[in-house]
Parts: structure tokens; sequence; C-alpha cells
């Protein structure tokens, strides 16, 4: 399937629903199942990733088919050795390439029964839930936040608590900080000092919980804003004392000529004059960020360099080489250097082909933006973005006329 996308106008005014936080909601409902209480989830992500989770934590099934869910592969599976029973996780065909075998060490070493069932430490993974251990782990912060998470949520459960070692600086810091958060909230107590994390034992507290609106999200319509010729519009309900890290959106995107301020209904967005004040950004705590910005910095045709991508290759695509592709097609040339990426400046084509999407929701809603660019884009294998933005394209519309096709 493809859709071919028109722009109506290069003027943005109007309000954007975004959904709930998909990063906040997979979290809060692994807290519910721990809680063994349940309780009221309010605005929860309508996304297949949290549709799946919920699914995975509801039913009894012996084997659970995350598909393409990282978060639910790795929250599961530490879920999953806590609790009794014998469960076989598996996934995509790109998730059985996607590492957990730091996660698996970590939750053997206190106890946990867990066996590869194809090439060792990739799923898929057979567990034979039990109760686990007291301990101290170490953990190498370099590969995904998720394992360091997964195992702070099964924490409160454990005889003595767990505490975590972790190796080097933790990659996506303020999605750790946004689980101790919401723990913390459930009525956890939990230490996160420098590179170790300690959570005590105890029991979560059953609450009412009303979930974010998703920051993550935001960054493709500020991109969609920078490549625009006019813009004025809200992104509804987005709050300044939000605990979601990718609030620094506003401050990125910023770089590339807009302006962002809070009102009583969300996030208002409008275009200013280009003053690029720096012509690089470390992306390390913002991986999904990522995306929206080079899309945003080949549009305006200006150099920028994207730091801090240690493990922008093993996220739902190769996001660095696939990203390399798709700017390729608009002859836009780009220059990695070890964990460096560079979108180098120059005149976008006049015209592209066909645009991919490499499975990857966040390319797909990334590559949208271009729609200011180009007087017609057609973008391949569009509704992946029900990974996490089900209606994204029903939003995208109130700019963009969007036609499906073959």
């Amino acid at each position: 399937m493809r859709f071919t996308l028109r722009s109506k106008t290069k003027t943005l005014k109007g309000k954007i629903e975004l959904p709930g936080s998909k990063s906040i909601s997979n979290r809060v409902l692994i807290i519910r199942a721990l809680a063994k209480t349940y309780f009221d989830i309010e605005g929860l992500s309508e996304a297949d990733d949290t549709a799946i989770m919920q699914s995975a934590l509801e039913r009894n099934d012996m084997i659970t088919d995350v598909g393409p869910a990282g978060t639910a592969m790795r929250f599961l599976t530490a879920y999953y050795a806590s609790q009794p029973g014998e469960k076989v996780l598996t996934g995509s065909d790109r998730m059985k390439q996607r590492p957990i075998g730091t996660l698996v060490n970590a939750l053997r070493a206190l106890g946990a029964s867990i066996t590869y069932l194809d090439k060792e430490g990739y799923p898929p993974i057979q567990i034979e839930g039990r109760r686990l251990q007291s301990g101290c782990v170490s953990v190498e912060g370099s590969i995904s936040s998720q394992f360091i998470t997964a195992l702070m949520l099964i924490g409160p459960t454990l005889p003595q608590g767990i505490e975590i070692d972790i190796k080097g600086d933790p990659l996506s810091r303020p999605y750790i900080s946004m689980t101790k958060s919401l723990m913390e909230s459930c009525g956890a107590q939990v230490t996160f000092e420098g590179q170790s994390i300690f959570v005590k034992p105890g029991r979560y507290r059953s609450k009412t919980f009303r979930i974010e609106k998703d920051w993550s999200a935001s960054a493709f319509w500020m991109s969609l804003a920078v490549l625009s010729r006019k813009t004025n519009f809200t992104l509804l309900g987005l709050t300044e004392s939000s605990i979601q890290g990718d609030q620094s959106a506003i401050d990125l995107f910023q770089l590339f000529g807009i302006e962002c301020t809070f009102n009583s209904e969300g996030l208002n967005v409008s275009k200013t004059t280009l003053k690029q004040k720096a012509n690089e950004w470390n992306f390390r705590d913002h991986p999904d960020l990522v995306q929206p910005a080079a899309i945003a910095a080949a549009g305006l045709g200006i150099d920028f360099t994207f730091h801090g991508l240690d493990n922008l290759r093993l996220k739902e695509s190769d996001r660095i080489e696939d990203l390399q592709i798709e700017l390729a097609k608009m002859g836009i040339e780009t220059i990695v250097d070890g964990h460096s990426l560079t979108v180098k400046a120059g005149k976008a084509a006049s015209e592209c082909d066909i645009f991919d999407a490499h499975g990857d929701h966040r390319l797909v809603m990334s590559l949208a933006a271009l729609s200011m660019n180009y007087p017609e884009l057609v973008i391949r294998d569009p509704m992946v973005v029900a990974k996490s933005y089900p209606n994204f394209w029903k939003e995208f519309e109130k700019f963009v006329d969007v036609r499906p096709g073959r």
C-alpha cells in the first residue's frame, strides 16, 4: 500500500490531537499488573504496541507474539520471569534480530529460568516464571534503557528489592527517570544516583492514573512546521510539567526556526525567522527525535550533525542507514562518523523517488513533513504509523491531501 500526499496549504493553522504516551502507558500497564489490584488508566495510548502489551497481560496464553513491539518484549520478559507459569515470547523477524541478552543475563542472576529457542542472545525465548531473588545486577547502559526499566519495574516485588549497577553512561537517561517517577507515584521507593539504582521491596499502590500526551509525537508536527511557509497551530494536551524527556523537542526545533509557547489548551507552535544558533545536537537522551529533525534539516538544506546515535541501528529499522537511503532520494548527502550522522547542506531535488517506510513508524511520520517541499509525495507502507500514532493520517489531512493507492 502507498499514500500520495499533496499539500492543501503551506500555512498551517488549527488544533492537533496527539496520542497518549506509549512509553508511559506501557510502564503503567506493567505496574498495574504487578499491583495485583485493578485500577483505571485514563487516556491510555491506542498504539499497536500498547494494545499488544495490554492483551498479553490480560490473556493467559502460553505463547505471546509481540510482533515489532520492542517495549513489550523487554518489559514482558522481566514480568513473566517474576510470575509463576511457563511462557514463550516471540516477535517479528526484525524483533528476532534485536538483542535481549543483557536483560536475560541480569534476570538469570536473580534466579530466572530463561532459554533461547533459536539464536543465543535473541528472541524467541522460553520463560519458566518463578519467585526471583533479590540482589545486585550489572547492566550495560549503552544498548537500551528499556532493559534497566524492565528490571526496575519488578524491583518492588523482590524480597529485598533490587540494586542495578549501570556500566557506562546509560542511553536515554530521561526514560529511566520517567520510570522512577511513575513507580514512585504508585508507592514504590526508588533511588537513582549516578550509575546506581536501588528499588526497595514493597507493594505498588492502586490509583486512577491519567496518561500524558506524547511528546515524541509532537516532533513530527514541529518538523512539518519548520518546512511550512507560516504556522500557528496548537498541539493539544501538552503541558510544561511533563515527565517525558522528549519535551526537549522545543529547544531542538527552535534551532530550525519555530517558536513554542504553552497556552490553556496545549503547546502553540509558530514560525520565526531561521537564526541557526547551532548546527549540532546530542541525541543520546532523545533518540526518537533524530528522524524528524534530520528531515527538517534536509528540507531546509542546511548542515546539521546528529551526535549520540549509539543504538539507532538496533531500533525498528537500522535508523541510520535507512535515513541515509531516504535522504539520498532527495539528493541530500549524509556522512556517518562513528555514532554521529551529518546531513550536508544542499538544495533538495525538485522531484524524488517513492519514499519507503522500512517498517519504521517514526520514519514514515518524519518523511510526511516533506509534503511541504514537494507538490506530490508518495510513501510506501504508510500504515506502520499504527505502532505509535494510529490517528496520524487523520490529523495530517487537516493540512495535506492524503490519497491511498497500490
